[in-house]
């Protein structure tokens, strides 16, 4: 099936690289004209496992390419998706001018009848507004609207496209269901389950889906609070919780919270969208305020092992929002490093990844090669981001390297007793 993907972001490439894996003939294209060029050379415009190769395989088969012209990828289409950027306004409403511009293109470009995808998170009811735009440019030709949102994790996300537990497709006829059974057919007759929903209850999922996440991961981070004062044992809380199979072990770890470019976003958007139906839902709030509560705690607990702050050397260990990506949107990383600066620390980070990114963000962050780089001389040690290699370092070597043993664990990576016997002063 010929393929346009509207988007090479970490959702658009994704689909780009996987479905031409399946056999499909799949064009991407993007408002990026430079981020194209490389995409052509079979550089990956960011850090996320397996997906150059993937990508630099599909071009090399010919099932894979890259365009600037969306004449060029819509071309004989037979679905587009569309897999922009939908960023918060200052209300924190979701944007969807690029959301509006891609159907614009699909309806100027399109040579055919198609289907119209939505793969980008938006709010319930856009597939009308897709409709109506999709129609107004083009009364012509029929368009299918189907909502399709992707259920990715940042770091998984070629495993997560290439196996997932689910497919959710909405559609309003029959003629839109047969196309996406078409297109997903190797992962069905793999087994992989289709949902098949109207279009206002696929949009809606997915925010439903993120907001549930990001509670999970405030309710123990604020459970931990009540552990630490307690006294308890929060992972072992948590290992107990997860052990019920109506809860789960996944997204119950303690921590400095969740980041990246989904939970934060989708979360206040899921609050305005029910605030526009006039559903109070203030649980929604919360769950962002106990995620904030995070990083400030981690930040105390520096101050606390630290007393003052001023001129005293910090090194972050992990920039990145999650292990395996480079990506540093609404990191609690850089939280905690803004913090540390403002109150006078000088501030040092490691990422194996995420490095460059978070120096762009931040001018007077400080960055090193590897972990002990960054922790020499520093007067504490805080981990972040919790990327295997932290688990594995000689902690030996890092007690010797630094000027003060002390570490405050932001992820609760490190065996506390561990930690105590090898001399340093340990914050979980």
């Amino acid at each position: 099936m010929k393929v346009a993907v509207i988007g090479t972001g970490h959702v658009g490439l994704v689909t780009c690289a996987t479905l031409a894996d399946a056999g499909h003939e799949v064009t991407g294209t993007d408002a990026d004209g430079e981020k194209i060029v490389r995409l052509i050379r079979g550089e990956t415009p960011f850090f996320e496992p397996g997906l150059q190769d993937l990508v630099r395989r599909g071009l090399e088969e010919g099932g894979l390419s890259f365009s600037t012209d969306p004449a060029e990828a819509l071309a004989r289409a037979k679905v587009a998706f569309i897999c922009v950027g939908t960023p918060p306004r200052a209300d924190g409403e979701a944007n969807l001018l690029a959301v509006e511009r891609s159907a614009t293109d699909v309806a100027r470009h399109a040579t055919n009848d198609i289907v119209v995808a939505e793969k980008s998170t938006v709010p319930v009811g856009t597939a009308g507004w897709l409709r109506l735009t999709l129609t107004r440019e083009r009364p012509d030709l029929r368009f299918e609207i189907v909502s399709n949102p992707e259920f990715l994790r940042e770091g998984k996300a070629i495993q997560d496209a290439l196996e997932p537990d689910r497919i959710l497709v909405g559609a309003e006829s029959p003629e839109g269901f047969a196309a996406m059974r078409e297109l997903y057919r190797p992962w069905t007759e793999r087994g992989c389950a289709m949902v098949e929903t109207d279009l206002a209850t696929a949009e809606l999922a997915k925010h439903a889906c993120n907001a549930f996440l990001a509670m999970k991961i405030s309710y123990i981070n604020a459970v931990g609070q009540v552990a630490e004062r307690s006294g308890a044992d929060i992972v072992a809380i948590a290992d107990v919780m997860g052990a019920d199979p109506r809860i789960g072990r996944a997204f119950l770890n303690a921590g400095l919270g969740y980041g990246g470019s989904c939970f934060p976003k989708d979360l206040v958007a899921f609050e305005r969208l029910a605030e526009k139906l006039g559903v109070e839902v203030p649980l929604l709030r919360e769950i962002a305020r106990i995620n904030d509560e995070a990083v400030a705690g981690a930040v105390s607990k520096v101050q606390q092992a630290l007393w003052n702050l001023e001129g005293k050397r910090v090194a972050l260990f992990g920039l990145a929002f999650k292990p395996d990506t480079d990506d540093v949107r609404f990191s609690p990383a850089l939280g905690v490093a803004r913090a540390l600066i403002e109150a006078g620390a000088e501030v040092v980070g490691y990422d194996p990844q995420a490095s460059e990114n978070a120096k762009a963000e931040i001018a007077e962050l400080e960055t090193a090669g590897d972990a002990y780089a960054a922790a020499a001389g520093a007067h504490c040690v805080v981990l972040c981001t919790d990327w295997p290699e932290f688990g594995n370092l000689d902690l030996v070597r890092l007690k010797e390297t630094m000027a003060y043993a002390l570490v405050v664990d932001g992820r609760n990576l490190f065996d506390p007793e561990e930690m105590r016997r090898a001399g340093f002063g340990y914050y979980p």
